[in-house]
Parts: C-alpha cells; sequence; structure tokens
C-alpha cells in the first residue's frame, strides 16, 4: 500500500472517531456533581479535526520512520486525546476512568512489541520515562499545592510511556514542548486562574514524535 494512502486512510478514520468523542462528550456525563453549573462548552466540533490530525499525523510520521513499531504506542493517547483535552478544557479535570485504560492500553503494546522482538530492554525506557516524568510533576503538584494538577502528573507518565520507544531524549522533549506551549497560551491569553496542561502535553506529544520521525 503507498504511503499517501495510509495517510489518508488513517486520518479519514479520525472523522467518525471525532464524531463518536464529540457525541460523548456532548451528554456531560464526565461533570462531577459540583460542576453541573458550570457554563455549556458549546459544540465542540474542533474534537472531530483534532482527531483526524492527530490519527493522521501519527501514520504520517510512522510511515516516514526508520521504526515504524516505534509509534504504535502512540495509538492510545491519539485515540482518547481530543476527549481528554475536551474534558480538561471544560472542568480542569482529567478523568481516570478514561486516562487509566489508556495508559493500560499503551503499556500492553509496549510490552507486546518488545516480546515480538524479543528485546525486552524496549520496556526499560518507555517504562522508566513514565515513571520518572509521572514523579517529576507530584512533586511539583506538592510543591505547587495543586497548580499543577495530579492528573496531569499522570497523563505525563501516560504520555512520557507511550513516547519512551522513540527514545529518552523524545519522550522529555514531548514534555518540553508540551510545557511552552501551555505557558505561551496562559500568556497570550492572560490568563490568571488555572490553566487547562493537559491538551498542550497532548500537543507536545504529537509534536515530538513527528520531530522524532523527521530525525529533528
Amino acid at each position: 500500500m503507498q504511503p499517501i494512502l495510509i495517510i489518508v486512510l488513517a486520518a479519514a478514520s479520525g472523522v467518525p472517531l471525532g464524531l463518536w468523542l464529540r457525541h460523548s462528550l456532548a451528554t456531560l456525563k464526565y461533570r462531577n456533581v459540583d460542576e453541573q453549573d458550570l457554563p455549556d462548552p458549546g459544540p465542540r466540533w474542533w474534537v472531530v479535526w483534532t482527531s483526524v490530525i492527530a490519527i493522521g499525523s501519527l501514520a504520517a510520521a510512522a510511515v516516514m520512520s526508520h521504526n515504524p513499531l516505534a509509534f504504535i504506542p502512540l495509538i492510545p493517547l491519539a485515540v482518547a486525546g481530543p476527549w481528554l483535552a475536551a474534558v480538561d478544557f471544560d472542568v480542569l479535570r482529567i478523568p481516570n476512568r478514561v486516562l487509566a485504560p489508556t495508559a493500560a492500553a499503551t503499556l500492553i503494546v509496549v510490552v507486546g512489541i518488545a516480546a515480538a522482538a524479543q528485546k525486552w530492554t524496549g520496556v526499560l525506557v518507555p517504562v522508566a520515562s513514565g515513571l520518572l516524568a509521572a514523579g517529576v510533576f507530584a512533586v511539583v503538584h506538592l510543591v505547587t499545592k495543586g497548580g499543577i494538577g495530579f492528573g496531569d502528573a499522570k497523563l505525563a507518565g501516560a504520555i512520557s510511556l507511550a513516547v519512551g520507544p522513540l527514545g529518552a531524549a523524545t519522550a522529555w522533549a514531548s514534555i518540553l514542548a508540551g510545557s511552552l506551549a501551555a505557558l505561551a497560551w496562559n500568556m497570550s491569553t492572560r490568563r490568571t486562574g488555572p490553566v487547562a496542561y493537559g491538551p498542550w502535553l497532548l500537543c507536545g506529544a504529537c509534536v515530538a514524535a513527528i520531530a522524532s520521525a523527521l530525525g529533528v
């Protein structure tokens, strides 16, 4: 199959995925009791095109890379990422009921690829990167007394686990890129209150994956 066709088909699959995610979000069932009176988040059509971009860019990165298998662990995040981002934008929270299975699926894929290649060292860097990122964010969460949410710490761990097969440097580059994007957004909007960090961490993962495929 031609690389361009693979990318097009992958991006096209993001349309039904995005529509399904948008429909799920529209129910607002993710909101807690104390969040029911928050303003309506609107139609959130951006979830659809974000799904298209996430799936399509992941496929493009895999096609351009000399090691396409290393991008497979990013699939769970590419699928669930737009939903997690939308919820974080709305209620400044990342629900465990979606993040936990996403992280578990990522770990299963990482272990599965290592088992298939009979190269168990391939598990060490992703797992170590994930634990270290989660640990660093957890410390920041405690030091800032919640300035950085604990959900962000868990998401950072899941992202580093997913990006880890591309190398420890790429895993940390994803966190750095996401943090810089969050900082830039905060400064441009001149927000003084809490900021949704999760969406930008997810963007950082996408940018780092593409950069890795391009050899940047």
